[in-house]
């Protein structure tokens, strides 16, 4: 049967040139257009006129996978925008590091600040990026690296803000050479945070993840997103945490991560001395720079496990959970979640950027905060906590370090001109829970090999395979079992208007899937 295959590529290949003349650089032309274009009902119709033209499926990844990228200056940062999901435009930054060549796959690194709360975008964000470590350690280690800002709205974790990280790795994608299997999330507080979840939640564009004083919680919390600890056994995360973080220390978070080790996550976890900052850089960035070179991703993973509630979380890799079925979970289906105990002292607000007066410029205000109960607000100048004058952010930590949970506070704010007292009480003591549950989830946990993929599933109602012809040999049958039933038995083809679909949602020319096998279990 090879042998046969074979034949008739090697005939297709030399009647090519004399049925068809200038049919390559036909198709090529088009495919150079289309990896041009935007989205849009021009370039679907582009991808079927491709799909008919007899192009072979071979030979379009071929020359999609030796794209050629323009130059660009090195060891500059440039500054781009992209439209967002709520029609608003936000502003990244790309930085190109010294020496980049545009013929050599170069790994990236998606950098994400933290306060992403706020209300505003920060003021000035090239200067921001320029002077930022992150830009310090993606130059000293030879990485291009994606910038982008969040604020109120388009944080880590909601939809506007995770559509706008995913939209700015295709557009570097599309104008520098990366390198697929080496994409970085590096990221502090909020950053942090978001390694977590997007571990959780999205991460087949990743290699591995890097939480610095993160809390594995808040894309659940917060976000109201369905997170669960198995997933991160898919991609590795590098976690950190300090012992006196005001927000997260690591008496608090070293619960969470013992629970998602026992979960099958794949996590390294290192604690230091230190607050809420980054004290233990030089110590610590050498070894994630080794770790990152110690971990590129693992394209086409022969074991999976995944788990969502909701369809539009449901893809990892090469396997997507599409439907969930309303029955009881498997007897192997646990949930991993655990009751933290919230002890920090936060009054509830946001600070605004660029106040350079004394005291501190209230720039949003936490609903259900202990600020939302005392009336604090937007605008408000807080000059004065308890009998301590406030001129600046250490003062009001001062102030907290006296505090416990449920304390009366007292605040002093300047309104229009106007001194106005505030009291109130901190919130007390409590629990919650690290993951919300609102829905029930579907879990499968999958192995191929040799054209054979087993799945354990739980609550598995329908899900799809992507094909890679790496991964499936595609001349043999596709056996999928499913709790030992067989699902599928079947030879694939290779579908190019999918693949070209497929590579232009993801950028992605190290996993140019060719087709996508659809299962609804009875």
């Amino acid at each position: 049967m090879a042998r046969y295959v074979l034949m008739v590529a090697i005939l297709v290949v030399a009647l090519a040139g004399t049925i068809a003349p200038g049919w390559a650089a036909d198709w090529q032309a088009q495919v150079d257009e289309l990896l041009a274009m935007g989205a849009g009902s021009e370039r679907d119709a582009l991808v079927d006129e491709i799909a008919t033209s007899g192009a072979n499926w071979q030979d379009v990844a071929a020359y999609i996978q030796e794209i050629e990228f323009p130059a660009i200056a090195g060891g500059e940062a440039y500054l781009r925008e992209n439209l967002c999901l709520d029609d608003v435009t936000r502003p990244w930054v790309l930085y190109v590091p010294t020496g980049y060549d545009p013929a050599e796959p170069t790994p990236l690194l998606v950098a994400l600040h933290g306060g992403v709360s706020r209300p505003e975008i920060r003021a000035e964000p090239l200067e921001e990026v320029r002077d930022s470590g992150y830009t310090a350690f993606a130059g000293e280690h030879g990485m291009l690296m994606a910038f982008p800002f969040g604020q109120e709205g388009a944080s880590w974790w909601d939809e506007v803000g995770m559509t706008n990280i995913r939209d700015i790795i295709r557009a570097v994608k599309t104008e520098c050479n990366v390198n697929d299997d080496r994409v970085y999330m590096l990221g502090f507080s909020d950053g942090g945070s978001a390694g977590f979840g997007h571990a959780m939640l999205v991460p087949s564009d990743y290699a591995a993840f890097f939480a610095l004083n993160g809390h594995m919680g808040v894309y659940s919390l917060d976000g109201d997103l369905p997170t669960y600890a198995p997933n991160m056994a898919n991609t590795p995360v590098y976690a950190i945490t300090t012992f006196d973080d005001e927000l997260y220390p690591s008496n608090r978070m070293r619960p969470t991560i013992e629970l998602a080790l026992a979960a099958g996550a794949d996590i390294t976890y290192y604690e230091h001395e230190g607050q809420h900052d980054l004290t233990y850089g030089d110590v610590e960035f050498p070894k994630i720079a080794a770790f990152m070179d110690r971990h590129p991703r693992e394209p086409l993973p022969a074991r999976l496990t995944w788990e969502t509630a909701r369809p539009e979380y449901g893809l990892c890799r090469w396997f997507s959970i599409d439907q969930m079925a309303i029955r009881e979970a498997a007897d192997w289906h646990r949930d991993y979640n655990t009751v933290l105990v919230d002890e920090t002292i936060t009054v509830g607000f946001v600070p605004a950027d660029g106040y350079a007066g004394e005291g501190i410029l209230v720039g949003s205000v936490v609903d259900d905060s202990a600020a939302d109960d005392i009336g604090l607000l937007a605008g408000d100048i807080i000059v004065r906590a308890g009998d301590c004058e406030i001129i600046d952010g250490d003062d009001l930590w001062k102030y907290k370090q006296t505090l416990q949970r449920g304390d009366y506070i007292e605040l002093e704010v300047q309104r229009d001109d106007t001194l106005v007292p505030l009291s109130g009480h901190l919130p007390d003591i409590s629990g919650y829970l690290l993951f919300k549950r609102e829905l029930p989830s579907a879990r499968a946990n999958l192995q191929f090999s040799a054209n054979r993929i087993e799945i354990q599933g739980s609550r598995l109602s329908a899900f799809s395979v992507r094909v890679h012809p790496q991964m499936i040999d595609l001349t043999h049958n596709l056996v999928i079992n499913v709790d030992g039933e067989c699902v599928y038995d079947a030879v694939v083809e290779p579908d190019l208007a999918y693949m070209l679909g497929n590579f232009l949602a993801s950028r992605d020319r190290k996993l140019l899937y060719v087709a996508e096998v659809q299962v609804v279990l009875p």
